[in-house]
Protein backbone atom coordinates (compact mmCIF):
# COMPACT_ATOMS: atom_id res chain seq x y z
CA UNK A 1 0.00 0.00 0.00
CA UNK A 2 0.97 3.53 -1.10
CA UNK A 3 2.58 5.92 1.98
CA UNK A 4 0.28 8.60 1.67
CA UNK A 5 -2.65 5.97 1.80
CA UNK A 6 -1.43 4.65 5.14
CA UNK A 7 -0.78 8.13 6.57
CA UNK A 8 -4.80 8.69 6.39
CA UNK A 9 -5.09 6.29 8.59
CA UNK A 10 -2.42 6.05 11.21
CA UNK A 11 -5.07 7.07 13.94
CA UNK A 12 -6.72 3.49 13.16
CA UNK A 13 -3.75 1.60 13.22
CA UNK A 14 -2.82 -0.66 16.42
CA UNK A 15 -0.78 -3.13 15.17
CA UNK A 16 1.66 -3.21 11.97
CA UNK A 17 3.87 -5.62 10.14
CA UNK A 18 6.40 -3.84 8.28
CA UNK A 19 8.35 -6.19 5.61
CA UNK A 20 12.23 -5.87 5.14
CA UNK A 21 11.24 -4.46 1.64
CA UNK A 22 9.81 -1.11 2.70
CA UNK A 23 11.24 2.02 2.14
CA UNK A 24 12.21 4.75 3.74
CA UNK A 25 9.40 6.53 3.43
CA UNK A 26 7.59 4.20 5.38
CA UNK A 27 9.61 4.76 8.61
CA UNK A 28 8.52 8.91 8.45
CA UNK A 29 4.72 7.77 9.11
CA UNK A 30 4.03 8.02 13.10
CA UNK A 31 0.89 6.03 14.33
CA UNK A 32 0.01 7.46 17.52
CA UNK A 33 -2.35 4.65 18.86
CA UNK A 34 0.36 1.61 18.08
CA UNK A 35 0.94 -1.21 20.82
CA UNK A 36 2.06 -3.94 18.05
CA UNK A 37 5.07 -3.89 15.76
CA UNK A 38 6.19 -6.80 13.34
CA UNK A 39 9.38 -6.37 11.71
CA UNK A 40 9.34 -9.81 9.61
CA UNK A 41 11.50 -10.87 6.54
CA UNK A 42 8.92 -13.02 4.62
CA UNK A 43 10.33 -15.94 1.87
CA UNK A 44 10.39 -14.09 -1.07
CA UNK A 45 11.96 -11.20 -0.13
CA UNK A 46 15.47 -11.12 -0.62
CA UNK A 47 14.70 -11.23 -4.06
CA UNK A 48 13.13 -7.67 -4.22
CA UNK A 49 15.21 -4.20 -4.91
CA UNK A 50 14.23 -2.76 -1.83
CA UNK A 51 15.27 -5.50 0.81
CA UNK A 52 16.96 -3.95 3.51
CA UNK A 53 17.13 -0.85 1.72
CA UNK A 54 16.46 1.32 4.99
CA UNK A 55 19.23 1.39 7.05
CA UNK A 56 19.29 0.67 11.07
CA UNK A 57 19.53 4.54 12.11
CA UNK A 58 15.93 5.01 10.20
CA UNK A 59 14.29 2.13 12.60
CA UNK A 60 16.03 4.37 15.74
CA UNK A 61 14.25 6.98 14.79
CA UNK A 62 10.90 4.97 13.86
CA UNK A 63 11.38 3.75 17.66
CA UNK A 64 11.57 6.81 19.22
CA UNK A 65 8.52 8.03 17.58
CA UNK A 66 6.47 5.32 19.09
CA UNK A 67 6.55 4.78 22.68
CA UNK A 68 3.13 3.25 22.99
CA UNK A 69 4.55 0.19 21.46
CA UNK A 70 3.84 -2.89 24.02
CA UNK A 71 4.83 -5.94 21.59
CA UNK A 72 7.59 -6.54 19.24
CA UNK A 73 8.50 -8.66 17.14
CA UNK A 74 11.81 -8.70 15.31
CA UNK A 75 13.07 -10.88 12.45
CA UNK A 76 14.54 -8.47 9.51
CA UNK A 77 17.97 -9.77 8.56
CA UNK A 78 19.60 -6.60 9.36
CA UNK A 79 21.52 -5.87 12.77
CA UNK A 80 19.54 -3.34 14.79
CA UNK A 81 21.95 -1.08 16.43
CA UNK A 82 22.71 0.16 20.47
CA UNK A 83 20.75 3.00 19.89
CA UNK A 84 17.44 1.08 18.97
CA UNK A 85 17.89 -0.92 22.34
CA UNK A 86 18.51 1.93 24.10
CA UNK A 87 15.12 3.91 23.34
CA UNK A 88 13.12 1.03 23.61
CA UNK A 89 14.86 1.41 27.07
CA UNK A 90 14.02 4.71 27.82
CA UNK A 91 10.58 5.62 25.82
CA UNK A 92 8.76 2.38 25.82
CA UNK A 93 6.99 2.53 29.12
CA UNK A 94 4.94 -0.08 28.54
CA UNK A 95 6.28 -2.60 26.72
CA UNK A 96 5.86 -5.94 27.60
CA UNK A 97 6.46 -8.46 25.25
CA UNK A 98 9.53 -9.34 22.87
CA UNK A 99 10.16 -12.13 20.25
CA UNK A 100 13.64 -11.32 18.30
CA UNK A 101 16.06 -13.67 15.99
CA UNK A 102 19.09 -12.25 14.36
CA UNK A 103 22.22 -11.30 15.57
CA UNK A 104 22.86 -9.02 18.49
CA UNK A 105 26.40 -7.51 17.99
CA UNK A 106 28.33 -6.44 21.06
CA UNK A 107 28.09 -3.30 21.89
CA UNK A 108 24.23 -3.40 21.72
CA UNK A 109 24.70 -6.96 24.12
CA UNK A 110 24.22 -4.82 27.74
CA UNK A 111 21.09 -2.58 26.06
CA UNK A 112 19.57 -5.35 24.45
CA UNK A 113 19.64 -7.56 27.59
CA UNK A 114 18.67 -4.79 29.71
CA UNK A 115 15.31 -4.20 27.73
CA UNK A 116 14.57 -8.28 28.10
CA UNK A 117 14.61 -7.53 31.82
CA UNK A 118 11.68 -5.28 31.44
CA UNK A 119 9.25 -7.69 29.73
CA UNK A 120 6.51 -10.09 30.56
CA UNK A 121 7.38 -11.90 27.57
CA UNK A 122 10.26 -13.26 25.89
CA UNK A 123 10.94 -15.36 22.90
CA UNK A 124 14.42 -15.41 22.11
CA UNK A 125 14.45 -17.72 18.02
CA UNK A 126 17.56 -18.10 16.44
CA UNK A 127 19.44 -15.49 18.16
CA UNK A 128 23.52 -15.35 18.49
CA UNK A 129 25.14 -13.44 20.93
CA UNK A 130 28.96 -13.01 21.83
CA UNK A 131 29.90 -15.26 24.38
CA UNK A 132 32.72 -13.15 25.46
CA UNK A 133 30.17 -10.91 27.31
CA UNK A 134 27.83 -12.59 29.99
CA UNK A 135 24.45 -11.41 30.52
CA UNK A 136 24.62 -8.69 33.33
CA UNK A 137 24.42 -9.77 37.13
CA UNK A 138 22.08 -7.06 37.91
CA UNK A 139 19.27 -8.40 36.17
CA UNK A 140 16.76 -10.47 38.06
CA UNK A 141 13.81 -10.58 35.31
CA UNK A 142 11.07 -10.21 38.16
CA UNK A 143 8.75 -9.14 35.21
CA UNK A 144 8.87 -12.35 33.19
CA UNK A 145 6.24 -14.71 33.13
CA UNK A 146 6.56 -16.34 29.86
CA UNK A 147 10.03 -17.50 28.92
CA UNK A 148 10.94 -19.50 25.26
CA UNK A 149 14.35 -20.34 23.77
CA UNK A 150 14.31 -22.09 20.11
CA UNK A 151 16.94 -22.85 18.09
CA UNK A 152 16.28 -24.90 14.80
CA UNK A 153 18.32 -27.77 14.01
CA UNK A 154 18.56 -26.40 9.89
CA UNK A 155 20.35 -23.03 11.59
CA UNK A 156 23.89 -24.28 10.72
CA UNK A 157 25.20 -20.91 10.39
CA UNK A 158 24.52 -19.89 13.92
CA UNK A 159 26.90 -21.39 16.09
CA UNK A 160 26.69 -23.18 19.56
CA UNK A 161 26.65 -20.51 22.60
CA UNK A 162 26.17 -20.54 26.13
CA UNK A 163 24.25 -17.65 26.49
CA UNK A 164 20.57 -19.99 27.11
CA UNK A 165 21.98 -21.78 29.72
CA UNK A 166 23.43 -18.45 31.39
CA UNK A 167 19.97 -17.13 31.16
CA UNK A 168 18.04 -19.58 32.53
CA UNK A 169 20.23 -19.42 35.30
CA UNK A 170 19.43 -15.85 36.00
CA UNK A 171 15.55 -16.23 35.51
CA UNK A 172 16.22 -18.36 38.82
CA UNK A 173 15.11 -15.04 40.96
CA UNK A 174 11.67 -14.83 38.48
CA UNK A 175 8.81 -15.89 40.72
CA UNK A 176 6.28 -14.72 38.05
CA UNK A 177 7.37 -17.27 35.47
CA UNK A 178 4.75 -19.37 34.21
CA UNK A 179 5.85 -21.15 31.18
CA UNK A 180 9.17 -22.27 29.91
CA UNK A 181 10.05 -23.43 26.90
CA UNK A 182 13.24 -25.10 26.05
CA UNK A 183 14.32 -26.14 22.29
CA UNK A 184 17.66 -25.61 21.46
CA UNK A 185 18.88 -27.51 19.08
CA UNK A 186 22.84 -27.87 20.07
CA UNK A 187 22.47 -27.33 24.02
CA UNK A 188 21.03 -30.38 26.18
CA UNK A 189 18.34 -29.08 28.38
CA UNK A 190 19.96 -28.78 31.81
CA UNK A 191 17.54 -30.39 33.79
CA UNK A 192 20.02 -30.85 36.82
CA UNK A 193 19.89 -27.18 37.10
CA UNK A 194 16.13 -26.87 37.09
CA UNK A 195 15.63 -29.98 39.71
CA UNK A 196 17.81 -27.88 41.67
CA UNK A 197 15.94 -24.38 41.13
CA UNK A 198 12.69 -26.47 42.15
CA UNK A 199 15.00 -27.48 45.12
CA UNK A 200 15.17 -23.58 46.30
CA UNK A 201 11.61 -22.62 45.35
CA UNK A 202 12.18 -21.10 42.41
CA UNK A 203 9.24 -20.54 39.87
CA UNK A 204 6.48 -21.12 42.62
CA UNK A 205 3.84 -20.08 39.32
CA UNK A 206 5.34 -22.77 36.90
CA UNK A 207 2.75 -24.24 35.25
CA UNK A 208 3.69 -24.30 31.40
CA UNK A 209 6.67 -26.62 30.51
CA UNK A 210 7.79 -27.06 27.14
CA UNK A 211 10.87 -29.67 26.20
CA UNK A 212 12.84 -30.23 22.91
CA UNK A 213 15.76 -32.20 23.54
CA UNK A 214 15.58 -35.55 22.40
CA UNK A 215 18.95 -36.66 24.60
CA UNK A 216 16.54 -35.95 27.89
CA UNK A 217 16.75 -39.00 29.70
CA UNK A 218 12.94 -40.40 31.18
CA UNK A 219 15.21 -40.67 34.57
CA UNK A 220 16.05 -36.84 34.19
CA UNK A 221 12.60 -35.77 32.97
CA UNK A 222 10.73 -37.38 35.62
CA UNK A 223 12.97 -35.97 37.90
CA UNK A 224 12.15 -32.21 36.73
CA UNK A 225 8.42 -32.93 36.76
CA UNK A 226 8.33 -34.64 40.18
CA UNK A 227 9.91 -31.74 41.49
CA UNK A 228 7.89 -29.00 39.98
CA UNK A 229 7.45 -26.16 42.67
CA UNK A 230 3.81 -25.33 41.91
CA UNK A 231 1.98 -28.93 41.27
CA UNK A 232 0.00 -27.57 39.36
CA UNK A 233 1.37 -28.47 35.55
CA UNK A 234 -1.47 -27.14 33.06
CA UNK A 235 0.33 -27.74 29.65
CA UNK A 236 3.12 -29.70 29.11
CA UNK A 237 4.91 -30.31 25.81
CA UNK A 238 7.64 -32.85 24.78
CA UNK A 239 8.56 -32.36 21.25
CA UNK A 240 11.21 -34.96 19.68
CA UNK A 241 12.38 -37.42 22.33
CA UNK A 242 11.05 -40.90 24.00
CA UNK A 243 8.57 -40.66 26.34
CA UNK A 244 9.56 -43.21 28.55
CA UNK A 245 7.38 -45.20 31.74
CA UNK A 246 8.91 -43.06 34.49
CA UNK A 247 8.04 -40.03 32.94
CA UNK A 248 4.55 -40.77 32.24
CA UNK A 249 4.04 -42.22 35.87
CA UNK A 250 4.84 -38.78 37.04
CA UNK A 251 2.27 -37.35 34.73
CA UNK A 252 -0.55 -39.60 35.79
CA UNK A 253 0.04 -39.87 39.56
CA UNK A 254 0.41 -36.05 39.51
CA UNK A 255 -1.13 -34.08 36.78
CA UNK A 256 -4.03 -35.96 35.05
CA UNK A 257 -5.93 -33.75 37.04
CA UNK A 258 -4.59 -30.44 36.12
CA UNK A 259 -3.43 -30.81 32.55
CA UNK A 260 -5.23 -28.19 30.06
CA UNK A 261 -2.63 -28.34 27.00
CA UNK A 262 -0.31 -32.04 26.34
CA UNK A 263 1.62 -32.40 23.46
CA UNK A 264 3.82 -35.78 22.69
CA UNK A 265 2.94 -36.17 18.94
CA UNK A 266 6.52 -36.10 17.89
CA UNK A 267 7.56 -38.65 20.95
CA UNK A 268 8.66 -42.06 20.19
CA UNK A 269 7.53 -44.26 23.11
CA UNK A 270 4.30 -43.34 23.44
CA UNK A 271 1.62 -46.34 23.50
CA UNK A 272 -1.87 -46.57 22.29
CA UNK A 273 -2.70 -47.68 25.80
CA UNK A 274 -1.14 -44.03 27.11
CA UNK A 275 -3.21 -41.87 24.94
CA UNK A 276 -6.03 -44.18 25.80
CA UNK A 277 -5.19 -43.15 29.71
CA UNK A 278 -5.05 -40.12 28.83
CA UNK A 279 -8.50 -39.65 26.99
CA UNK A 280 -10.04 -41.21 30.06
CA UNK A 281 -8.24 -39.47 33.33
CA UNK A 282 -7.53 -35.55 31.77
CA UNK A 283 -10.92 -34.21 32.57
CA UNK A 284 -9.54 -30.81 32.18
CA UNK A 285 -7.65 -31.64 28.64
CA UNK A 286 -8.16 -29.19 26.27
CA UNK A 287 -5.50 -29.41 23.04
CA UNK A 288 -4.21 -33.00 22.77
CA UNK A 289 -1.68 -34.09 20.25
CA UNK A 290 -0.51 -38.05 20.30
CA UNK A 291 1.24 -40.15 18.44
CA UNK A 292 -1.58 -42.64 17.63
CA UNK A 293 -4.72 -44.85 19.31
CA UNK A 294 -5.55 -48.40 18.28
CA UNK A 295 -9.18 -48.97 17.79
CA UNK A 296 -9.18 -51.66 20.12
CA UNK A 297 -8.15 -49.98 22.77
CA UNK A 298 -10.83 -47.63 23.19
CA UNK A 299 -13.44 -50.18 22.63
CA UNK A 300 -12.00 -52.17 25.49
CA UNK A 301 -11.58 -49.58 27.38
CA UNK A 302 -13.11 -49.79 31.58
CA UNK A 303 -15.10 -46.48 30.80
CA UNK A 304 -15.57 -44.07 27.95
CA UNK A 305 -12.91 -40.65 27.45
CA UNK A 306 -13.25 -38.28 30.57
CA UNK A 307 -11.84 -34.71 28.22
CA UNK A 308 -15.41 -33.71 27.50
CA UNK A 309 -14.23 -30.15 27.39
CA UNK A 310 -11.50 -30.90 24.65
CA UNK A 311 -11.36 -28.38 21.68
CA UNK A 312 -7.86 -29.78 19.43
CA UNK A 313 -7.85 -32.89 19.13
CA UNK A 314 -4.23 -34.57 16.99
CA UNK A 315 -4.61 -38.87 17.02
CA UNK A 316 -4.07 -40.98 14.28
CA UNK A 317 -6.69 -44.27 15.11
CA UNK A 318 -5.63 -47.39 13.51
CA UNK A 319 -7.67 -50.38 13.34
CA UNK A 320 -5.95 -54.03 13.49
CA UNK A 321 -6.79 -56.33 10.58
CA UNK A 322 -8.82 -58.17 13.54
CA UNK A 323 -10.67 -55.97 14.77
CA UNK A 324 -14.82 -56.53 14.75
CA UNK A 325 -17.03 -55.08 12.08
CA UNK A 326 -19.07 -52.98 14.89
CA UNK A 327 -16.13 -51.57 16.61
CA UNK A 328 -15.79 -48.20 14.30
CA UNK A 329 -19.23 -47.56 15.42
CA UNK A 330 -18.00 -47.15 19.10
CA UNK A 331 -15.01 -45.09 18.09
CA UNK A 332 -17.38 -42.74 15.95
CA UNK A 333 -19.98 -42.59 18.56
CA UNK A 334 -16.81 -41.87 21.14
CA UNK A 335 -15.66 -39.05 18.99
CA UNK A 336 -19.73 -37.78 18.64
CA UNK A 337 -19.21 -36.84 22.22
CA UNK A 338 -16.80 -34.38 22.12
CA UNK A 339 -18.88 -31.74 21.41
CA UNK A 340 -16.59 -28.50 21.87
CA UNK A 341 -13.93 -29.97 19.41
CA UNK A 342 -13.07 -26.87 16.98
CA UNK A 343 -10.26 -29.23 15.17
CA UNK A 344 -10.05 -32.59 14.37
CA UNK A 345 -7.20 -33.90 13.03
CA UNK A 346 -6.87 -38.02 12.46
CA UNK A 347 -3.97 -37.49 10.16
CA UNK A 348 -1.34 -40.57 9.68
CA UNK A 349 1.60 -38.52 9.57
CA UNK A 350 0.32 -35.19 11.03
CA UNK A 351 3.95 -33.83 11.50
CA UNK A 352 5.96 -35.13 8.65
CA UNK A 353 7.55 -37.76 10.78
CA UNK A 354 9.73 -39.15 7.74
CA UNK A 355 11.81 -36.27 8.16
CA UNK A 356 12.76 -36.98 11.39
CA UNK A 357 15.65 -39.82 12.39
CA UNK A 358 13.34 -41.44 14.31
CA UNK A 359 9.84 -41.76 12.28
CA UNK A 360 6.51 -43.40 13.12
CA UNK A 361 6.64 -46.81 14.01
CA UNK A 362 6.08 -48.64 10.62
CA UNK A 363 3.74 -51.25 11.92
CA UNK A 364 1.47 -48.36 12.95
CA UNK A 365 1.69 -46.31 9.74
CA UNK A 366 0.94 -49.29 7.37
CA UNK A 367 -2.62 -49.76 9.63
CA UNK A 368 -5.72 -49.03 8.37
CA UNK A 369 -7.92 -46.06 9.68
CA UNK A 370 -11.37 -45.01 9.91
CA UNK A 371 -13.59 -44.92 7.17
CA UNK A 372 -15.50 -41.39 6.80
CA UNK A 373 -17.49 -42.29 3.24
CA UNK A 374 -21.45 -42.03 3.94
CA UNK A 375 -22.72 -46.04 4.64
CA UNK A 376 -19.38 -47.12 3.18
CA UNK A 377 -19.29 -50.10 4.98
CA UNK A 378 -22.32 -51.82 3.62
CA UNK A 379 -24.42 -54.27 5.94
CA UNK A 380 -21.65 -55.34 8.05
CA UNK A 381 -21.26 -51.46 10.00
CA UNK A 382 -23.82 -51.10 12.40
CA UNK A 383 -25.70 -47.30 12.26
CA UNK A 384 -23.63 -44.29 12.77
CA UNK A 385 -20.38 -45.92 12.04
CA UNK A 386 -19.35 -43.49 9.54
CA UNK A 387 -19.10 -39.31 9.72
CA UNK A 388 -23.30 -39.40 10.06
CA UNK A 389 -22.55 -40.05 13.40
CA UNK A 390 -20.66 -36.83 14.12
CA UNK A 391 -23.89 -33.89 13.06
CA UNK A 392 -23.50 -33.52 17.28
CA UNK A 393 -19.68 -32.07 16.30
CA UNK A 394 -21.63 -28.14 15.30
CA UNK A 395 -18.36 -25.91 16.28
CA UNK A 396 -15.52 -28.02 14.15
CA UNK A 397 -13.77 -25.69 12.12
CA UNK A 398 -11.19 -27.98 10.68
CA UNK A 399 -11.05 -31.59 9.67
CA UNK A 400 -7.81 -33.88 8.77
CA UNK A 401 -7.78 -37.25 7.71
CA UNK A 402 -5.53 -39.48 5.63
CA UNK A 403 -7.13 -39.17 1.91
CA UNK A 404 -4.80 -41.57 0.34
CA UNK A 405 -6.80 -45.50 1.37
CA UNK A 406 -10.42 -44.10 0.90
CA UNK A 407 -12.34 -41.99 -1.50
CA UNK A 408 -14.63 -39.87 -0.23
CA UNK A 409 -16.92 -37.71 -2.88
CA UNK A 410 -19.72 -35.32 -3.26
CA UNK A 411 -21.78 -37.00 -0.80
CA UNK A 412 -19.45 -36.79 1.96
CA UNK A 413 -18.79 -32.73 1.23
CA UNK A 414 -22.56 -31.74 0.67
CA UNK A 415 -22.97 -33.45 4.47
CA UNK A 416 -19.85 -31.98 6.27
CA UNK A 417 -21.00 -28.21 4.67
CA UNK A 418 -24.68 -28.88 5.97
CA UNK A 419 -23.37 -29.98 9.78
CA UNK A 420 -20.52 -28.12 10.44
CA UNK A 421 -21.60 -24.38 9.39
CA UNK A 422 -17.99 -23.21 11.05
CA UNK A 423 -16.22 -25.60 8.78
CA UNK A 424 -14.04 -23.47 6.98
CA UNK A 425 -10.45 -26.20 6.31
CA UNK A 426 -10.35 -30.14 5.34
CA UNK A 427 -7.29 -31.56 4.43
CA UNK A 428 -7.63 -34.94 3.01
CA UNK A 429 -9.27 -34.71 -0.43
CA UNK A 430 -12.61 -35.71 -1.86
CA UNK A 431 -10.89 -37.99 -4.69
CA UNK A 432 -14.10 -39.30 -5.46
CA UNK A 433 -15.13 -36.53 -7.09
CA UNK A 434 -14.50 -36.35 -10.63
CA UNK A 435 -15.57 -35.21 -14.17
CA UNK A 436 -15.78 -31.35 -15.17
CA UNK A 437 -19.78 -31.32 -14.05
CA UNK A 438 -18.88 -32.56 -10.04
CA UNK A 439 -15.42 -30.32 -9.76
CA UNK A 440 -17.23 -27.06 -10.90
CA UNK A 441 -20.11 -28.15 -8.47
CA UNK A 442 -17.75 -29.07 -5.77
CA UNK A 443 -16.18 -25.79 -6.17
CA UNK A 444 -19.50 -23.65 -6.12
CA UNK A 445 -20.29 -25.05 -2.78
CA UNK A 446 -16.81 -24.68 -1.19
CA UNK A 447 -17.17 -20.91 -2.65
CA UNK A 448 -20.53 -20.72 -1.11
CA UNK A 449 -19.31 -22.55 2.22
CA UNK A 450 -16.06 -20.28 2.59
CA UNK A 451 -14.12 -24.04 2.78
CA UNK A 452 -10.56 -24.64 1.22
CA UNK A 453 -9.93 -28.24 0.43
CA UNK A 454 -5.96 -29.80 0.38
CA UNK A 455 -5.48 -32.79 -0.87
Amino acid sequence: MDADLIRAKTHLVEAINYSSTLTDDYYTIVYPRLHTLRLDTFFADEKEPTYLQTKPPKKVEFARHHPTVRKLICHHKDTLPREFWEVIEAHWTDFESLEMSGIVEVDAVDPFWRVCDRVQNLYLSDLSLPDSLPILSILSFQRLQDLRIKKYPWQKTIPHRTWPVQLLEQVRRSERLRRLAWDVDDIAFPARMVIDAFAEDCWPNLQQLSIGDATCSDHDLAGVLGALTSRRLTAFEYTNGKLGPLTFKCLQELYFGHLKDLNIGRCTGVTSTMVQEILMECSHLVDFDAPHILVRDIVKASKPWGCSKIQNLVVYIAKQPDDEAGWDGVVFEQISKLRRLQILDLQRDPHCSYLDEEPRPQEITDLATLDFRLGGGGNERGGGSDISCWSSLVQLRELSFDGDRQTLGMDELVWMTEHWRDLWCVCGGFKGIVGDEDCARRDRICLQSSLWIYD
